[in-house]
Parts: C-alpha cells; structure tokens; sequence
C-alpha cells in the first residue's frame, strides 16, 4: 500500500483526519487496480477530484478567516495537481502506467507526510483557535 493513514500523527481537527484517511484509501484503491491491471483511470479520476474538492474547501477556510500561510499553502496544492495532471495525461496518452505508479508511490506519499505535518498541522491549529476565539 502506498499511504497507511494510522502511520501519521492525528491533527487538531477530526473532519481533516477524516478527509486525509479518505484520500489515503482512494489513493490504495488506485495503485491497487493498476498493479492488478484493471482500468486505473476512474480510480485515479476520483483521487485527483477528491483532491480539487479537499483543497477548494481548505482554502476556502482559509481565505474566509485570513490564514497568514495560505498564499504558501495554496501554491503547495497547486503544485501537486500539477503534478498529478501531468501523470494522469502521461498515463493517457501512452497507456504505460510507470509514471503515473512513480506518482503514486513515490511522489504522493513523500508529498502527503510533509503536507500534512507542516502545512496541514499549522492549519489544523489555526482553525481550532479561531474556533475557541469565537466561543469566547
């Protein structure tokens, strides 16, 4: 498997974990089905469109409640979906799924641990003190 989500650290937030498990078994379910040879696409379709739906919705957060970081937080997602973009095209295109497995076994997870233990965790604790400011 690519990612075990019990292998990282918990943040502030249990609707981030929850998102972050979700991602981390898409992203199974899809390296699964190509090194068993079944059609990656949709499985890797619905990785990448959970991704667009995660991050829509955290810099959403993020802009409603002026995160100092989202600038840096923003480009960071942007880069992966640029990344992620160009394996799916490359995977399209030629049908040979070396790239686009790199992707998701290398590329991912190492991307995955070092988003979600800086940048995630910062967001995580910001949100929970906005949280308690406002039921004060």
């Amino acid at each position: 498997m690519t990612i075990e989500f019990r292998d990282y650290r918990p943040l502030a937030l249990a609707q981030m974990n929850r998102e972050h498990e979700e991602f981390a078994n898409l992203l199974n379910e899809a390296e699964q089905a190509l090194l068993m040879g079944r059609a990656g696409l949709p499985y890797l379709r619905r990785v990448y469109d959970h991704c667009l739906q995660h991050f829509a919705q955290e810099e959403r957060d993020m802009e409603y409640l002026r995160f100092p970081a989202l600038a840096a937080h923003r480009h960071e997602h942007q880069r992966i979906l640029q990344l992620f973009t160009d394996a799916l095209a490359g995977y399209e295109r030629s049908g040979d799924m070396t790239g686009v497995l790199e992707f998701l076994m290398d590329t991912i997870p190492d991307w995955f641990g070092q988003h979600m233990n800086n940048y995630d965790r910062a967001l995580s604790q910001f949100l929970v003190q906005q949280d308690q400011k406002r039921a004060h």
